[in-house]
């Protein structure tokens, strides 16, 4: 069983991660490029003095090269986080069928994908709007803290809401607001500080871009992933 569930995973990660990149390529990467360019380099910072000696922390860190080597990496990011993802739907299509006999079918795996799509991005992102190059953001920890907390308190919810009876799905509330009661991190300063304000105009209208972009890439994403997901276990995996 977890042998076909793990190829049905790699088949369906495939095929979404290509239809992801694709889109990717024709609407949210050009607005990267955009932002890229009004990126400014930092001087180098001298971190800490020992024993005479000065370290240096100014080199950057590794990044593929533009051009094929980016796009390969971008593409191989994509399926790997779709085969994670696909993972966990067929994980929880099969729990919903042993324990709420849940039918496994695409169209079914439709409405599973657009709760993924709920889960991992749309909540998130409301507390943490998509950022584009040059835009200042809130610590890393902080961020990464907040983002698993909104995806498993939104995960419980839509699990409480569909799956337990009567009154006790008034839990799902409870988890629903749970990461607003915490509350996302905030940048020290919000926006851009470029000193060019016809360049901070224009990253700023690169980010609205970028926001609606990056939603409409996602839910095809999780849409493509739900149903291939919903389909592919129903015909080789169910069995």
């Amino acid at each position: 069983m977890f042998r076909s569930m793990v190829l049905t995973a790699l088949g369906v990660a495939l095929a979404a991660g290509l239809v992801l990149s694709a889109v990717q390529a024709l609407h949210v990467s050009p607005i990267i490029y955009a932002a890229e360019a009004f990126e400014i380099a930092e001087p180098e910072v001298v971190a800490a003095q020992t024993d005479g000696h000065s370290h240096s922390h100014g080199d950057e860190a590794w990044s593929p090269s533009d051009g094929a080597e980016r796009i390969g990496f971008t593409v191989l990011s994509n399926v790997l986080s779709a085969f994670g993802f696909t993972m966990i739907l067929l994980a929880c299509m099969f729990v919903a069928r042993d324990k709420a006999q849940l039918n496994i079918s695409w169209s079914r795996g439709v409405l599973w994908g657009l709760a993924g799509y709920l889960t991992f991005f749309v909540v998130p992102a409301l507390g943490l709007s998509p950022e584009i190059p040059s835009m200042e953001a809130a610590v890393l920890e902080g961020r990464q803290s907040w983002w698993i907390l909104a995806v498993v308190a939104t995960g419980l919810g839509i699990a409480s809401f569909v799956f337990l009876p009567g009154i006790a799905k008034t839990l799902a509330v409870v988890f629903l607001a749970a990461p607003w009661l915490v509350g996302a991190p905030q940048p020290e300063v919000h926006g851009f500080l470029h000193p060019d304000t016809q360049a901070v105009a224009t990253l700023e209208s690169l980010q609205a871009q970028f926001i609606y972009a990056t939603a409409i890439a996602n839910s095809v994403f999780w849409i493509t992933l739900g149903c291939l997901a919903g389909y592919c276990a129903k015909r080789f995996v169910k069995a």
